[in-house]
């Protein structure tokens, strides 16, 4: 393995974990706050708080998706080319 490769991995790797925990805390933080709205859990009552939460999660997900395919991808395309 090149250290370029090496390189991607670390880095992309790191956004990952940005991601995951970005997202996890999100959809945490959304449970905990769903609980305290009266009929939150209905989806018939919402604050700012849990916007925000309901947000976070709408853009980290995708994003951890693409970052992840990118990560697995990128790799797989430089060694097939080294091979040939």
């Amino acid at each position: 393995m090149s250290l370029g490769i090496a390189a991607w991995i670390a880095v992309v790797s790191l956004i990952v974990l940005f991601l995951v925990v970005t997202l996890f805390t999100a959809a945490i933080n959304a449970t905990i706050l769903v609980d305290q709205v009266p009929g939150g859990d209905a989806g018939l009552a919402t604050t700012p708080a849990l916007d925000t939460a309901y947000r976070t999660i709408s853009w980290s997900f995708p994003a951890l998706i693409g970052v992840v395919t990118i990560g697995v991808v990128v790799p797989l395309i430089v060694n097939f080319r080294r091979r040939k």
